[in-house]
């Protein structure tokens, strides 16, 4: 990223572990140390505007996007 003369922005950095829902249960999630400072995993990341859940399901998603609507329209 320096070679680009691009910075990490630590305050929109999110680190997933993404997996089964099986394979996640016994895994302990480390974080990830870079030069600026330490990434801790999360349960549900946003990418691109759609929230993501480990186990790559979407139902954070939806709830948000449900919740929204009664929040415009209610």
């Amino acid at each position: 990223m320096a070679g680009n003369r691009l910075k990490l922005n630590m305050d929109k950095t999110e680190l997933l572990w993404a997996g089964t829902r099986r394979l996640l249960q016994d895994f302990t999630f480390p974080s990830l140390q870079l030069a600026v400072g330490v990434i801790t995993p999360k349960q549900h990341v946003r990418v691109l505007g759609v929230v993501v859940s480990v186990d790559l399901s979407l139902e954070k998603h939806v709830t948000n996007v449900n919740a929204t609507c009664f929040d415009i329209f209610g």
